[in-house]
C-alpha cells in the first residue's frame, strides 16, 4: 500500500510540475506592511493547530490585512471544531481527486487571485495545499525550505524537526516584516 501511495504522489508532483510551466505571475518583493491581501494555507490535524492558527488571523486582520485562508485535513469529513467563516475554507480527503488534487469549487477562485502575499504554515508535505501554493498568483510565496519547494516558493524559511506551527509562523512573520526594511 506504501508503495502505490508513493508512486501515486510522485505521479502528482510530476503532473504539478507541468502544470507550474502554464503560470504566469506578476513577482514583487513586499513586506507584511505593505500587504493588503494575504492567503494563508496549513494542515490540519487537530484543534490545537485550528486555535492557533485563528490566533494568527487575528494578529493579521489587526493590522488590516485581508485574509483568506485554506487548510487541508486528512479526514473525510469537516472536523465539529472547524468553523466555516466568509474567508476561510477547508479541503477534506474526500475533496481530492486521483491526482491528489482538491477538486472543490473554491480552489480555482483561490489560486486565481492576486494575493500581495501567500503564506504555507505547512511542516509536512500536503499535495492538496501544496497544488494551491505553487499554482497561486500570489506575489510573493513564502513557505517551508524544501530542496524541491524552491519552484513553488519565493521566500522558504528553514523548520527544524521540532518546529511547531506557532514557532514557524512566528519566523515567517518576522522575515516578511524585515523586506525592504
Amino acid at each position: 500500500m506504501k508503495i502505490i501511495r508513493h508512486i501515486r504522489e510522485k505521479f502528482a508532483r510530476s503532473f504539478l510540475l507541468q502544470q507550474l510551466n502554464d503560470i504566469e505571475r506578476e513577482r514583487i518583493q513586499i513586506n507584511l506592511d505593505s500587504a493588503r491581501t494575504l492567503a494563508l494555507l496549513y494542515y490540519l490535524p487537530d484543534e490545537a493547530t485550528y486555535k492557533t492558527v485563528e490566533s494568527l488571523l487575528s494578529r493579521l486582520t489587526d493590522i488590516n490585512l485581508k485574509v483568506r485562508v485554506v487548510c487541508y485535513t486528512d479526514l473525510k469529513i469537516i472536523p465539529h471544531y472547524f468553523i466555516p467563516k466568509i474567508s476561510q475554507d477547508i479541503i477534506t480527503a474526500k475533496d481530492i481527486n486521483w491526482r491528489i488534487q482538491p477538486q472543490k469549487p473554491f480552489v480555482k477562485e483561490f489560486i486565481n487571485t492576486e494575493f500581495d502575499i501567500l503564506i504555507d504554515l505547512s511542516l509536512t508535505d500536503h499535495l492538496p495545499l501544496l497544488y494551491c501554493a505553487a499554482l497561486s498568483k500570489a506575489r510573493l510565496k513564502a513557505g517551508r525550505f524544501q530542496e524541491d519547494h524552491q519552484l513553488f516558493y519565493d521566500l522558504l524559511i528553514h523548520a527544524g524537526p521540532e518546529e511547531t506551527i506557532e514557532s514557524f509562523a512566528g519566523q515567517i512573520i518576522h522575515y516578511l516584516s524585515r523586506i525592504n526594511n
